[in-house]
């Protein structure tokens, strides 16, 4: 069953450590692109049906793209998104949908374009959300 998202919840995207700056140890707005990077949306996992620690380990169950090989979720830390400012305060705006699948209910997608390597988008984005686990790197 599809729900609506609440403006109130937040949403939990993976970001592997290649897209985390060692200067300030946030993400590169390349963190936030859609996957595939051709395509409109980004996943994540909705906090109504999810943790950030199980976020972390449903990553271990995806695939890579590049040769079929399960993802390492030592790799990643999880960013925590408000949604109410994916909605209203990046430009450009963002929608928020919830796409649940067989294996993950919790799975929503954040649709809209997201500049690659643009400052002013990179800045709305970290603006719009923090850390859920901290880097460690």
């Amino acid at each position: 069953m599809i729900e609506v998202i609440s403006d109130l919840h937040c949403l939990f995207v993976n970001v592997h450590i290649d897209n985390i700056s060692q200067k300030d140890f946030l993400p590169h707005a390349a963190a936030f692109s859609n996957t595939p990077s051709d395509g409109d949306n980004l996943s994540s996992n909705w906090c109504a049906h999810c943790t950030p620690e199980a976020a972390l380990e449903l990553i271990g169950n995806q695939k890579r793209i590049k040769d079929g090989m399960f993802k390492d979720p030592s790799k990643f830390q999880i960013w925590k998104f408000y949604v109410s400012s994916l909605r209203y305060e990046v430009n450009p705006s963002q929608e928020v949908v919830h796409n649940p699948t067989r294996s993950n209910y919790s799975h929503s997608l954040i649709i809209g374009n997201k500049p690659k390597n643009v400052s002013e988008f990179r800045v709305k984005m970290l603006k719009a959300g923090k850390w859920a686990s901290a880097p460690s790197l």
